[in-house]
């Protein structure tokens, strides 16, 4: 069975310097499915909804998005091995860079590895890679040691500070409700919005997004599941993450950056969540 929603609300952010109290229209995607295809539809509605070309790796652009699939990590950065949280803003620059309270991230083996590691990270636990499928085959990726990424966003390939338009994943395993969604805040760590993500189903697909009508959200917290996977307890819901896709990462104005930095935000902000 699939479930699709799609909403809009108008909610207000607390903008930096003279832009407090503008309004902001929010569209928000939910869809979960047993199959790639049941999720497809939404996914490309978000993408559309951004606008522009998928701008692949490298330079800054104007407009279109970014999109992070994890197969083409290299196997030296995919499990057994960490995958570091600056990866895709310094060895594949898409202006994306990864905290979590846990002890850092991993993305899953393919089956051509050369140390035999398990798909779909048989090797947390031997069990699990039967609950999980792809969105793209066939890594797939969790933080370790937490449920929990925290998400910065850069001009690609810089340490310049920059907001998005807009910010979705897609989830596997989402069996129980309430425990994977994601959080959006503005650059002054105000909240802007949430979207929980729909229950998949052993195995299934879950897609949750959202777009503002301007750039401005600065972090996403993903919470993925009820704990981070470890095979410890059946009865819990494990949950891993496919897909990234976002708005172009746009530079913060010059006085927005001089108060980011001011009330600690920016760097000092990251160090904190580190």
């Amino acid at each position: 069975m699939k479930s699709v929603i799609v909403s809009s609300a108008l909610s207000s952010a607390a903008l930096f310097l003279s832009l407090a109290g503008t309004a902001q229209a929010t569209q928000t995607f939910s869809v979960s499915g047993a199959a790639p295809a049941d999720i497809q539809t939404t996914v490309d509605a978000f993408r559309a909804s951004l606008g522009g070309a998928n701008n692949g790796v490298g330079n800054p652009t104007s407009g279109g998005r970014r999109e992070i699939n994890w197969d083409g990590v290299p196997d030296s950065f995919s499990s057994p091995n960490n995958l570091p949280g600056n990866f895709f803003n310094s060895n594949s620059p898409r202006g994306l860079t990864m905290t979590t309270p846990g002890t850092g991230f991993r993305v899953s083996a393919d089956s051509d590895n050369p140390t035999a590691t398990p798909i779909l990270f048989g090797d947390l636990d031997p069990v699990i890679p039967g609950n999980f499928s792809t969105f793209s085959a066939q890594r797939i990726f969790t933080a370790m040691g937490s449920n929990i990424t925290d998400i910065f966003f850069f001009v690609p390939g810089t340490s310049t500070p920059a907001t998005v338009l807009g910010f979705g994943v897609v989830f596997t395993d989402v069996e129980i409700a309430q425990t994977s969604s994601i959080q959006f805040y503005d650059v002054n760590d105000q909240p802007v919005g949430g979207v929980v993500a729909p229950v998949s189903g052993n195995a299934g697909l879950s897609f949750i997004a959202m777009i503002r009508d301007s750039a401005e959200i600065f972090r996403v917290r993903i919470t993925s599941g009820q704990t981070q996977i470890n095979g410890g307890d059946p009865n819990l819901d494990y949950v891993a993450m496919d897909d990234f896709i976002y708005g172009e990462p746009v530079a913060i104005p010059a006085p927005g950056a001089l108060a980011l930095l001011a009330i600690g935000g920016g760097a000092s902000l990251l160090r904190r969540r580190r």
